[in-house]
């Protein structure tokens, strides 16, 4: 049988972690959890986007004045706002306003084409939609009709041509003073709703204006969009104690370390999208819990940018997926930096390779502290604690209040050390797929099936060694076979395609498709730059094959199911 529950809080015991973690009553929302830590750290720096800060006072204002905001536009608890942005300052008023108001927040790929995020506008029933100037193309080129389905839709921006609409100096700005009546009046009827500022939202309300919403645990704060059999993304319903209970746990295993070790207000490095809910967990709402500090990394790829960054800010916790790991090991810069208060590595997204964990180690002197995480579970199920000073290879123990248990193929629970496919209970799991079928998703006591396929130690240590579903993980990110195969196979030229993940040494994965093109005779040859030319319209970068191979015929069962594995 898997570790029972009293084990396992024997084993987190052994390891300074209180397995029987208490979360307060009064705690219904995710607010009721930060609001107080808004005040107590108010006058700390919440938010750096290289050399500009927000605090935390700052980071309540405004996500109360975009709240009214929201309010004014008669958004009610329980509609969807799409956030399609990049790590920077305004989104984490937007995170927060939204969650404010009793919103739920959909997060959005910035790099997303017009067919990928027209999907989940349509999906998730979109009513506001906030994308960045400069990089929306995806919405500029989406058909009318889905324009239309939207009620408004906010432009940021990183810097303006004047002061009345400059984001970063409409934030910077502000104090709990009230703007003057004629500021106030000038701006709302005037606006375009299909190009509404972010700047002009910040200066035309005030906290004030908005009416605080009852908001209870099992309400919806997040539709976060992830792969699927269907072959289209779907959305995992977290609710708001969902994520306060994932915070919570993360707290307990690591944070408290953390601050005991360091000097003055904890550093996040942020080189992970906010979009991505790894970042938007551990990273956003984490710091703002502890009353930490996150450094918000635009553009990860910038390695000497970020390189500088991590010399100037000298972060404490540096969370990461393998390439970026890579990528830093291998700049000529970063072996002669300063880890000394560098206190906490997390890897996460993929598999970290022992092989960077070793390099990582011999430069920083940090163990690389690997966990398991997935969209459905807020995102963290288990982590190697900061006690573990070696890497193990497993995604360590279960966090606070969650069970973890492997069943086979008939829904039997496994012998400890069996593999079979891992499944989850807590108050961070999902409570299902928006607007799906969920038959299927959990077992008849009420686990999360993950799909993974793994065990579990004597001690409760996670193994992961396969996948039951056919996912492709690049660089962290889930490229779902099925979503890409019915992209091309709406090529003209294509019969059928089948995609599979081939090895990679700096994703980890690609996708590489098998095609069956036409040979009727009736078109022109197909070409790989062809499909490649189709597929960089459709799909973003991640997601995208790397390799095309034609084939005359795939690899089918006897009831015409593709064998993927033989592909492989």
């Amino acid at each position: 049988m898997s570790t029972s529950t009293t084990s396992i809080s024997e084993v987190c015991a052994r390891y300074g972690l209180n397995y029987d973690l208490p979360i307060d009553d009064a705690i219904h929302n995710v607010l009721d959890l930060l609001q107080p830590k808004l005040r107590q750290y108010s006058e700390k720096t919440a938010f750096r986007m290289g050399e500009v800060t927000l605090s935390f006072a700052q980071i309540d204002i405004a996500s109360q004045r975009f709240a009214a905001f929201l309010q004014a536009q008669g958004f009610n608890k329980g509609d969807r706002v799409a956030v399609q942005l990049p790590n920077i300052l305004q989104y984490p008023v937007v995170i927060l306003g939204c969650l404010r108001a009793g919103i739920i927040l959909v997060n959005v790929n910035p790099l997303y084409t017009q067919y990928e995020l027209a999907h989940q506008l349509l999906d998730a029933k979109v009513k506001g939609l906030v994308v960045l100037q400069g990089m929306d193309s995806a919405y500029q080129n989406l058909e009318d009709e889905v324009k239309q389905s939207l009620d408004w839709v906010m432009h940021c921006a990183l810097s303006g041509d004047s002061s009345a609409d400059n984001d970063i100096l409409a934030l910077k700005q502000l104090t709990g003073s009230q703007p003057r009546a004629e500021e106030r009046n000038a701006l709302m009827p005037s606006w375009d709703k299909q190009a509404i500022k972010f700047a002009d939202v910040i200066n035309h309300y005030h906290q004030s204006d908005f009416k605080p919403v009852s908001i209870g645990r099992q309400d919806l704060a997040l539709l976060q969009y992830t792969g699927g059999t269907t072959g289209k993304p779907k959305g995992a319903m977290l609710t708001h104690f969902n994520l306060v209970a994932n915070v919570l746990q993360c707290y307990e295993c690591f944070g408290d370390d953390i601050e005991n070790r360091a000097k003055q207000q904890v550093k996040v490095l942020n080189p992970l999208p906010l979009y991505h809910i790894f970042s938007f967990t551990v990273c956003g709402l984490l710091s703002l819990y502890g009353g930490w500090e996150d450094i918000l990394v635009t553009n990860p790829r910038d390695m000497d940018g970020l390189v500088d960054t991590i010399e100037k800010h000298k972060p404490n916790v540096i969370p990461s997926v393998n390439t970026l790991f890579l990528g830093l090991l291998h700049h000529p810069k970063f072996r002669g930096l300063d880890f000394s208060e560098l206190y906490l590595s997390i890897g996460g997204g993929t598999a970290i390779i022992k092989a960077i964990a070793e390099q990582w180690k011999a430069v920083t002197g940090q163990t690389i502290n690997e966990g398991y995480g997935m969209s459905e579970t807020s995102p963290v199920i288990s982590f190697n604690p900061p006690s573990i000073t070696d890497f193990n290879g497993t995604v360590g123990l279960p966090l606070s209040l969650t069970q973890i248990k492997v069943i086979d193929d008939t829904g039997s629970e496994c012998e400890v050390g069996s593999l079979g496919e891992v499944c989850i209970k807590g108050p961070q799991v999902m409570s299902g797929y928006w607007e799906r079928d969920n038959q299927d998703t959990f077992t008849a006591d009420g686990y999360f099936k993950s799909g993974d396929i793994g065990f579990v130690n004597e001690e409760g240590f996670v193994t992961l060694v396969d996948r039951k579903k056919d996912m492709i993980l690049v660089s962290g990110f889930n490229v779902y076979p099925n979503e890409v195969e019915a992209v091309l196979t709406e090529h003209p030229k294509v019969v059928e395609v089948a995609v599979v993940g081939v090895a990679d040494e700096h994703s980890g994965e690609v996708p590489k498709a098998f095609v069956v093109k036409k040979q009727d005779g009736s078109t022109d040859e197909l070409t790989v730059e062809e499909l490649q030319d189709f597929a960089r319209e459709r799909m973003t970068g991640y997601k995208r094959p790397k390799y095309y191979e034609f084939i005359t015929e795939l690899p089918k069962s006897a009831v015409g199911k593709i064998l993927r594995k033989e592909l492989r």
